[in-house]
């Protein structure tokens, strides 16, 4: 009767403990679902902007383990969309992003911390137009139809970036400040 009892009991812990695993660990981007998007001042006029083409070539979150977690977001500059068809074609050029020589801005974790109550902080290299510098983010996660949501926003000073160089470092035309939003959707 004993083992009667205990066979059950085991079998649905075990596949309580498998269920857990698999829905708490986030391993692929939904691009579909994912968003980018900026906001800059541009002779005092708020605007924004947006990417339309993000990957993760390397994604692994699991909440209940955040310090082992490990990102690297892609975006490809050419799916910009800074608000207006000229400013598109004139972000593409030498003195802006460099599209020919730098097609991909990248972001690469190196710690992530939780702060509690689905808050976090995640440190990392941002590399855009061939200039690497370390920032810190503060997202939230939350779990919402088994998926992961991670959402947060940053300011990064343009010129950290070399972005806006010969008569583009004037921050009287477009400010050095471009806030930075994101909402990346992942799955198991």
């Amino acid at each position: 009767m004993r083992a009667s009892l205990f066979a059950p009991l085991a079998l649905v812990a075990a596949l309580g403990l498998v269920g857990t695993a698999q829905a708490a660990s986030y391993t692929q981007l939904d691009a579909e679902a994912s968003s980018l998007a900026f906001g800059y001042s541009q002779m005092n006029v708020k605007m924004d902007g947006r990417f339309g083409e993000l990957k993760a070539p390397e994604l692994q979150f699991d909440p209940a383990a955040p310090e082992a977690a490990k990102v690297r977001i892609d975006v490809s500059l050419a799916s910009i969309d800074a608000g207006y068809p000229d400013a598109n074609v004139e972000l593409k050029k030498d003195e802006w992003l460099a599209m020919d020589q730098h097609p991909v801005a990248s972001f690469t974790s190196t710690a992530i911390k939780s702060l509690g109550d689905g808050r976090y902080e995640v440190s990392g290299e941002l590399s855009i137009k061939g200039n690497t510098r370390p920032v810190t983010v503060p997202f939230t996660f939350k779990e919402e139809a088994g998926k992961g949501v991670f959402e947060g926003s940053f300011p990064l000073q343009r010129a950290d970036f070399g972005i806006g160089e010969g008569q583009w470092k004037d921050f009287s035309i477009v400010a050095n400040e471009i806030d930075v939003r994101f909402k990346f959707v992942a799955t198991p």
